[in-house]
């Protein structure tokens, strides 16, 4: 999920209301929360096995928190998992048909 970078405009008009640029940021924040997270589940972030790669390989004052998690898809070499990230180490989550 890509939050939108806030930029620092005028919040509201002399009416008080919301300016435009505000409205289409928050418009777009919803768009994202409302596409990422719901009552109906969370959506994980679809990465490639590269784009995985890249995302361990950070700076640790850039690296994610244990807990995060992925949908590695790619055509290329027929991958399809979700990924977890656990004590540091990368971890598959059994992909066996439910229930």
């Amino acid at each position: 999920m890509i939050i939108p970078t806030f930029a620092s405009v005028q919040f509201t008009d002399k009416d008080g209301f919301l300016t435009s640029a505000m409205q289409m940021y928050n418009d777009e924040l919803n768009n994202v929360l409302r596409n990422g997270l719901s009552n109906n589940g969370w959506t994980f972030p679809t990465v490639t096995q590269d784009q995985l790669t890249a995302i361990i390989a950070l700076p640790s004052d850039e690296a994610l928190p244990d807990g995060s998690f992925w949908y590695v898809h790619d055509d290329d070499t027929s991958v399809y998992e979700v990924v977890t990230l656990i004590n540091g180490a990368l971890r598959k989550v059994s992909t066996t048909a439910y229930p």
